[in-house]
């Protein structure tokens, strides 16, 4: 199952401010209503932080399947965010869904899909943009490297060549920090690697996760 995270989808509006904490929170809230006893957790960009972040402090998870999900952005990516957050807050999603999409996925893809790339640029300007605000200023400070040693279950990091937020050296950082840990990376791929590349990431998904926690075919 999938859920909203707060602010966007189907969840209510909030204009934050927001924490980590919160959306770890509302993770542990989905977890024990299902009353999931070892979750597999599977999760996109910052949905992929914040499995890393409840793995490592909750020990029932059974295994993570994170695909371009930052752990650390360097400064410039953190003042980006914050410069982003104040733009949308000022001018509304318009003023960067075009920029953030086509920075998402491989110049390929958007070649080849451009429908793929409005649909892209539709979702971004759906989104409430003090509640985008606030979840920018959430990955402008985040910063998983003290967390990393303590997640016991394994993990699998997917993640494209070509992806800007979570690019393969810094990936290989966090892999190097991580107990049990597969890493993949997808050729001529960005960061939107479930948009570009949907195959790869079922697959590589369904195989690490049938090892980790004996998923039926």
């Amino acid at each position: 199952m999938t859920f909203d995270l707060r602010g966007t989808g189907a969840s209510a509006r909030s204009a934050g401010p927001y924490s980590l904490d919160d959306f770890v929170g509302d993770l542990r809230a989905v977890v024990r209503h299902l009353a999931l006893e070892r979750p597999a957790l599977v999760g996109h960009s910052f949905g992929g932080s914040i499995a890393l972040a409840y793995a490592a402090r909750h020990p029932d998870v059974a295994a993570v399947v994170v695909a371009g999900g930052p752990v650390v952005l360097p400064e410039q990516g953190r003042q980006a965010m914050r410069d982003r957050a104040e733009t949308v807050e000022a001018s509304g999603m318009g003023a960067v869904a075009e920029t953030v999409a086509a920075n998402a996925m491989a110049p390929s893809f958007r070649e080849a899909h451009p429908d793929e790339l409005e649909a892209y640029v539709a979702l971004l300007e759906a989104n409430d943009p003090a509640a985008y605000a606030a979840t920018c200023r959430v990955l402008a400070d985040l910063d998983l490297r003290p967390e990393l040693g303590r997640i016991t279950a394994p993990v699998l990091l997917i993640t494209g060549d070509l992806d800007g937020v979570t690019p393969p050296a810094a990936v290989d950082e966090v892999a190097g920090a991580l107990r049990d840990v597969r890493r993949v990376e997808v050729p001529d791929t960005a960061h939107l690697l479930p948009w570009e590349r949907p195959d790869v990431l079922r697959d590589e998904a369904r195989g690490f996760l049938r090892e980790s926690v004996r998923v039926p075919a």
